[in-house]
């Protein structure tokens, strides 16, 4: 007897979960295919293309750039969002969308033309090669895709799941920087057109900037100081050149917030692009051969960089601190890494 009441209690309990499954309400889909989801990454990058345009203005002391030249054209861009749909990602629904941005021919034409000035020797094309190299960016001609990843929100606009929107970003301003230069500039004191100041720049007698080179005292001290911190350094991936990545902003191991002048972030942000336009224009001077062998060592240290970087800028309390420091991390890894380059490239 008292078998069986148990038994018909347990299938009494087990009747009763079942039915408080089958009362929860099923989750409603995502309405990933919205009207504003495009315009939301169009804001960011123009957000972005305005920001580091009018930085690279007011600390190029050529003054070639026009600022509001390189703002009008990230509004001209085509952002374009196609096959919207929810997927999942372990317990985790979120929306998928692909995801091409469109530079205008002319502006691409104009940004060609005007990229000796800026980068020296190195072509658009090939900076923009290098900065999406072991990226999820795909470059063709003057279009560029890639995967979004987002949430959508009640109010209509989205929340973005990764960085791709900002690295996007950060690789178009670079592609319409020289866009913006001016059509007559000064060069030794002289006024010149932009026509001709790119052809003293190919006769020579206008030369490249120096590339940027890391003072040997500030490896020795990045050292030191992980060393006397206490700090265990990063497991290393076992890429030659690629180091883990260790910075302290204080003594006691927490971020303080600095205080941090603009022309201090707008300075860190002029040397990375510098030090992105020397390690695009060393890698373009390598052999064919060496490219290859080398290659998947360098998407490698691209993906380390990326992640070690994304470690240093998340010890900041604000949004500017951690882009300072995200770019003082970038900069310094890829002059490093110019150095190792150097090994392999022909004088």
């Amino acid at each position: 007897m008292y078998k069986k009441l148990s038994a018909a209690a347990l299938s009494l309990a087990l009747l009763a979960a079942c039915g408080d499954e089958a009362a929860k309400p099923a989750q409603a889909p995502l309405a990933c295919d919205i009207p504003l989801a495009a315009q939301s990454v169009r804001n960011s990058i123009i957000d972005t293309l305005t920001r580091e345009a009018k930085a690279f203005a007011r600390s190029d002391n050529r003054q070639f750039i026009d600022a509001d030249k390189v703002i009008a054209a990230a509004t001209q861009l085509a952002v374009r969002l196609d096959n919207a749909q929810e997927t999942r990602e372990g317990n985790e629904a979120l929306c998928r969308a692909d995801l091409s941005i469109q530079i205008p021919n002319d502006i691409w034409t104009a940004a060609e033309s005007g990229s000796p000035l800026i980068y020296g020797q190195t072509a658009i094309r090939e900076l923009v090669a290098g900065k999406i190299m072991g990226s999820n960016l795909a470059h063709e001609g003057n279009t560029f895709r890639t995967t979004l990843r987002y949430l959508p929100q009640a109010d209509g606009s989205i929340t973005f799941k990764d960085n791709t929107p900002a690295h996007t970003a950060q690789i178009l301003s670079a592609a319409l920087l020289p866009y913006g230069v001016k059509s007559m500039v000064v060069i030794d004191g002289r006024a010149v057109s932009k026509e001709e100041a790119v052809k003293l720049l190919s006769a020579e007698t206008y030369p490249e900037p120096p590339e940027a080179q890391p003072a040997p005292e500030d490896i020795l001290e990045n050292n030191a100081a992980a060393h006397s911190e206490g700090v265990p350094a990063a497991e290393d991936d076992g890429v030659p050149g690629t180091e883990a990545e260790i910075l302290q902003p204080g003594s006691s191991g927490q971020a303080e917030p600095p205080a941090l002048a603009q022309s201090e972030l707008d300075s860190a942000r002029i040397q990375n692009q510098r030090a992105e336009a020397d390690i695009t224009r060393i890698w373009s001077r390598l052999e064919r051969g060496v490219q290859q062998s080398i290659l998947d060592e360098q998407r490698g240290w691209l993906q380390k960089k990326q992640q070690d970087c994304l470690r240093a800028s998340a010890q900041a309390d604000n949004p500017a601190h951690a882009e300072y420091l995200q770019l003082q991390c970038d900069t310094r890894m890829t002059r490093e890494r110019i150095q190792y380059l150097r090994s392999y490239a022909i004088d």
